[in-house]
């Protein structure tokens, strides 16, 4: 019988169970140890395309980030003799004074870092793993084998002893020696077979045991490369972050990205306004406008003067912001920019100038 029919019948045999008195040959604790190893391959596959995708992504969004950056910023115009004349000769750029080289190097860095200490590990594991299958696949057909070759020396064991107490005529007493001696050769024969299969997936059994064992014990240390793939992405954005630390001052410009580290220092300085109340504003009825929480951002003026006036507001008094301190929202100069019409609705108007004069406005 041939190597790969003997497989092919043994397998058939054992899924059919047609010999029920027949006990295959066990391979239980590597069959289970490579199943779960196989469930946590699915896992490590998906960590690792996870990752190679997190790459391209933040790969194009810092494209993206230096298009933003090289971009001019728009320009203030005034009536001229021939026209609309720009107050500034030359657009300035958004990215005035950014490293854009840095955004450059913090991505390049990061593609290489995630392949040389997250990815190039995970692909060793499962180059291990993919070892391991093909080990199983050799180690399934040679039990097979070694149970195939069993049944053949167990039939001809029983054929011998049969023909051992048959008590032949004596006519074919010599025929039956004869075939006899021709049993026990062959069995012989079928026994040092049997016995060679039995050695060989003893010692590839214990070799896949061996590596299952290692590629089990080598999936702790991937929690490392997990969490440290995760301090190369915050290292990523640190090093973009520190592109901006070189950034020039945009004249003409509100903005608060000319100072980055002293932001917060400036929304801690933010005085508080407080106006005086109104009848009007005492009036539930002349209060639905307002925010429930009592701050009335967008409430209609009161007719009384000063800050209570122009803004609407009985008091503004923000509320503090966990880890910020005392930070309270500036006034909004464009909060009495809405003024009734006849109609009954609201049309948008520009400030007056005392409204947004000598007013700090954080964005």
């Amino acid at each position: 019988m041939g190597h790969a029919w003997r497989v092919v019948m043994e397998n058939v045999r054992q899924k059919v169970g047609a010999d029920r008195t027949f006990k295959a040959t066990s391979n239980a604790r590597n069959e289970a140890m490579f199943k779960e190893a196989t469930e946590f391959c699915t896992h490590l596959r998906v960590l690792e395309r996870d990752l190679r995708s997190m790459h391209k992504e933040i790969d194009a969004k810092f494209v993206n980030l230096r298009n933003i950056l090289s971009s001019p910023l728009p320009r203030a115009f005034e009536e001229g003799r021939d026209g609309a004349v720009p107050c500034t000769e030359e657009p300035k750029l958004i990215g005035q004074g950014v490293g854009l080289e840095v955004l450059q190097q913090a991505a390049s860095d990061l593609k290489i870092r995630l392949d040389e200490d997250v990815i190039k590990p995970l692909r060793s594991w499962l180059i291990a793993y993919r070892s391991v299958c093909d080990r199983m696949e050799k180690l399934e057909a040679l039990r097979l084998e070694l149970d195939s070759r069993r049944r053949t020396v167990d039939s001809l064991t029983e054929k011998v002893d049969r023909l051992d107490k048959m008590q032949p005529a004596p006519h074919q007493k010599d025929k039956h020696e004869q075939e006899l001696e021709k049993m026990t050769q062959l069995l012989h024969h079928k026994r040092s077979k049997l016995t060679r299969t039995m050695h060989a997936y003893r010692e590839l059994e214990q070799t896949v045991f061996n590596s299952l064992n290692t590629l089990i014990k080598d999936t702790g240390v991937l929690r490392d490369y997990t969490g440290l793939s995760l301090q190369i992405l915050q290292e990523c954005y640190q090093k973009g972050y520190a592109a901006f630390s070189t950034a020039t001052p945009l004249l003409d410009y509100n903005s608060t990205s000319d100072n980055l580290f002293t932001h917060m220092q400036m929304m801690d300085n933010v005085p508080v306004r407080v106006g005086a109340p109104s009848e009007r504003s005492r009036q539930p009825s002349d209060r639905l406008g307002a925010r429930k929480d009592g701050l009335g951002m967008y409430a209609p003026p009161s007719d009384d003067g000063g800050d209570a006036g122009q803004y609407g507001n009985d008091q503004q008094i923000q509320p503090q912001m966990s880890g910020y301190g005392d930070m309270q929202q500036p006034v909004n100069p464009y909060h009495g920019a809405y003024q009734p019409s006849p109609n009954a609705t609201r049309y948008m108007t520009s400030p007056s100038p005392a409204a947004w004069q000598n007013q700090v406005v954080q964005y």
